[in-house]
């Protein structure tokens, strides 16, 4: 691994266009990867593997699974130059080891992959939380001399699995890149260039903003999706409901569609900062409860009002 150095950029909110500009040019100076090993063939490493194969050509790409049948599904629609599900064998000569899988496993994984990681490999994974990540995988990689640094590429669907996997899933989307282990800036660059070149844009947080932020913008919202159904549906008509139901309705609970075990562990993986939330949250529709206990139409209005000028701002429209 590459001598470690100080990481100075502990916040990177990407609201100085500038500053993003000038990372995105010192990163398009740093060579690519020529090997990548893909640990776990679902939604989003099957869509890194199809986005590496489109759009790096060059990059020799090997996919991990537990079960063969995604893999063999990989292998007929040329997402994988090799599949294996032996972990050591997928990532024996890669240059960059992704971690795919659910978090919970990604400790396990790594422990079976390191004896055969080549020397200057760089190890970093997709997980929607990173302190837990940073605190079992990052050190233990780090203590044994492999640099290691989280990725969260800001993608995905309510549908998962390989068969949903897209090559153009990352085009657009916004890559956070946490490097708790203060890896090398030139590692960090390394990194960076390979997901622009898979269609993100880079911003650089440490892992306990990273999360803080996510829970805010992703898990929470999340949660209040399934929150809306139930409280549509429960105890109501559904298929009379299902009848009256607008674009209000579908738009508001499109996300609850996800997988609910996977949900389950990333809300409970970061607990710490979606109860944070949640409390906000309960707050907020305790005043809500009493605007209109209250009769109170013109604070229900202005409550209104500021999350849809909230919304603009944070979007830019």
């Amino acid at each position: 691994m590459m001598p470690a150095a100080p990481w100075t950029c502990s916040v990177f909110r990407g609201v100085d266009v500038s500053a993003r500009k000038s990372m995105k040019d010192a990163s398009k100076k740093q060579p690519s990867f020529s090997s990548v090993a893909i640990m776990g063939p679902g939604l989003l490493g099957g869509a890194l593997a199809l986005a590496v194969k489109v759009r790096m050509p060059h990059v020799h790409v090997r996919l991990w699974g537990r079960r063969p049948e995604p893999l063999e599904y990989a292998l007929s629609i040329g997402a994988a130059h090799a599949v294996s599900t032996r972990v050591a064998e997928a990532v024996q000569g890669a240059d960059l080891v992704v971690l795919a899988t659910p978090v919970g496993v990604m400790p396990d994984i790594a422990a079976a992959m390191l004896p055969a990681l080549k020397p200057g490999a760089v190890v970093t994974d997709v997980g929607s939380v990173k302190g837990c990540v940073h605190q079992s995988v990052g050190r233990a990689l780090t203590r044994a001399g492999v640099a290691f640094i989280g990725s969260h590429p800001m993608a995905g669907s309510e549908k998962q699995g390989m068969e949903h996997a897209s090559a153009e899933l990352f085009q657009g989307a916004t890559c956070i890149l946490t490097n708790d282990e203060h890896v090398h800036e030139d590692v960090l660059l390394l990194l960076q260039r390979f997901w622009e070149r898979a269609g993100c844009h880079c911003i650089r947080m440490q892992a306990a903003v990273h999360d803080s932020t996510v829970a805010r913008i992703s898990h929470i919202p999340h949660a209040l999706s399934a929150l809306c159904v139930h409280s549509a549906l429960d105890g109501g008509d559904v298929e009379l409901l299902g009848l009256v139901s607008a674009g209000g309705f579908r738009d508001t609970t499109r996300v609850s569609m996800g997988e609910p075990s996977m949900w389950a562990e990333i809300l409970t993986e970061n607990s710490p900062a979606v109860l944070e939330r949640l409390d906000a949250a309960l707050a907020q529709l305790g005043d809500v409860r009493k605007f209109l206990a209250d009769g109170d139409k013109k604070s229900l209005a202005e409550w209104l009002k500021k999350a849809g000028e909230s919304r603009a701002q944070a979007l830019g429209l």
